[in-house]
């Protein structure tokens, strides 16, 4: 190969050398690797940072485990931070500080927070505790399975109006003491024309001595006395509205539970039952009876209040 080739090649050589050294992809001796990108190199190395390292060994060297509290107090070079075990912390008990302000730097002069101890972790709360304690809030009640099995029980096909069914039972009691009104006031006007007729009696009595005409007047009012007690009497009601509580009562899901009432049953009004404000269509009952048989798809206990309107003679 001539002296010429050689040269030209070293020449070339050098030039692209040159430019490489300009290429920004080139790590430069001289920037001492300031041109590399730190994070990207420590993921692509999977090596941490001067920081990462410090982070995670951070608190490594600030604990210290000692025997008692006196030894605690012998410490030097304390920092803010720093978390001192104690295996005895002077009831035969481990205890856990941290060291909240310093001034020199000694234990003696340093100030500490207990962050834990023996008797937290032993007194943790058991769950019968944490029940008690719940329900001992206002507004607070245990909801028991015994009740819940009651809510089972209810089965509802579509909406029902509580409100609606609350105003009929409402507007039914009206009409029951209206009727009830009504025929007080008819034994009243009853009382008042036989008051009359017998007053009329003995005022015909007073003038029979003196004349037959006062006891013709005297029958007449005996007659019309009469009549209006017969009016009166048609149309009083033959039957008196009563409503009986019942508490204490218990009583198994779809089982027939027999109520004695305090009177026997009229047919011409058909009884209802109702038990804690809830009507139940699951009674029977024999007219002249003061017996009353229910059955209902959930448990009664003796919490629950069964009220029964009926009507008797």
């Amino acid at each position: 190969m001539s002296e010429f080739i050689r040269q030209k090649q070293i020449q070339n050589l050098v030039s692209d050398l040159a430019a490489r050294a300009m290429d920004s992809e080139v790590v430069k001796k001289a920037n001492n690797l300031s041109d590399v990108d730190p994070s990207a190199s420590r993921g692509n190395l999977d090596v941490y940072s001067k920081t990462e390292v410090q982070n995670l060994i951070s608190g490594a060297d600030n604990g210290v485990n000692i025997t008692h509290i006196s030894d605690r107090d012998a410490l030097t070079g304390l920092k803010v931070a720093d978390r001192i075990f104690v295996s005895d912390d002077g009831d035969g008990k481990w205890a856990l500080y941290i060291v909240t302000a310093i001034t020199d730097g000694n234990g003696d002069s340093s100030s500490y927070e207990k962050v834990a101890d023996e008797d937290s972790f032993a007194n943790a709360l058991t769950k019968e505790a944490i029940k008690s304690s719940y329900e001992a809030n206002a507004n607070t009640n245990a909801y028991t399975d015994a009740e819940k099995n009651k809510v089972a029980q209810i089965v509802v096909t579509q909406p029902v109006d509580l409100d609606a069914v609350e105003s009929e039972l409402s507007s039914t009691t009206a009409t029951a003491n209206n009727a009830l009104s009504t025929a007080n006031g008819a034994t009243t006007a009853a009382t008042n024309a036989q008051n009359t007729a017998n007053g009329a009696v003995a005022d015909a009595a007073a003038a029979q001595s003196t004349a037959d005409d006062a006891v013709s007047d005297a029958a007449a009012a005996q007659s019309t006395a009469n009549s209006a007690l017969s009016t009166a009497n048609s149309k009083k009601v033959d039957f008196t509205h009563a409503e009986e509580q019942f508490t204490s009562i218990n009583a198994a899901a779809n089982t027939p539970t027999v109520i004695a009432l305090s009177q026997p049953i009229v047919a011409a009004v058909v009884p209802q039952m109702f038990v804690n404000g809830l009507r139940i269509n699951g009674i029977s009952y024999m007219p002249t009876s003061n017996e009353i048989t229910f059955l209902t798809p959930y448990e009664i206990d003796s919490s629950d209040v069964i009220v029964i309107t009926y009507a008797h003679l």
